[in-house]
């Protein structure tokens, strides 16, 4: 169960990210048609951070990962598209294939069964000196990832 609580109109949602990156690209997945976003997702309760990337990401892209780093936590304020008063509090993880040669065998456009949602999945590997031209959600981690320097702790309120 995601550990993701909700009274009258807000939510408190906790969600892990992957900063996945390979030839000087970044593997990120399209949002909706103009938005993308890191992979990664909720938390489930008794869950840590760490084993919620790992899961996660095993579930989305179908292949095993390890952590290099937890290099950001965000927490964003914002209102979701239900109309929510959203506080997310993201964990931002640099990961590695646990076995390089599966880099090659991801399936781009994928689909995921998310506790009974069927969830299709866009990813795209995107250059890093492109990563400005694209619209990442949220805006503030692509300076981290051009730059190679986070920030280990950020509040964002939209």
């Amino acid at each position: 169960m995601d550990a993701s609580f909700f009274v009258d109109n807000n939510r408190l949602k906790l969600r892990v990210s992957g900063i996945i990156i390979h030839d000087n690209k970044i593997l990120i997945d399209a949002y909706d048609k103009e938005d993308y976003c890191l992979p990664g997702g909720t938390i489930n309760f008794n869950e840590s951070s760490e084993d919620a990337i790992l899961r996660e990401l095993e579930e989305e892209i179908g292949f095993k990962f390890v952590i290099d780093k937890l290099v950001s936590i965000n927490e964003e304020f914002y209102v979701n598209f239900k109309n929510y008063k959203t506080h997310c509090i993201d964990f931002y993880y640099k990961m590695s294939f646990k076995n390089p040669s599966d880099i090659d065998k991801i399936d781009l456009d994928r689909l995921e069964d998310d506790h009974g949602y069927m969830c299709q999945h866009h990813y795209r590997w995107v250059s890093i000196d492109d990563l400005n031209n694209i619209k990442l959600i949220p805006e503030v981690i692509k300076n981290d990832i051009i730059t190679g320097e986070f920030n280990i702790h950020r509040v964002i309120r939209d």
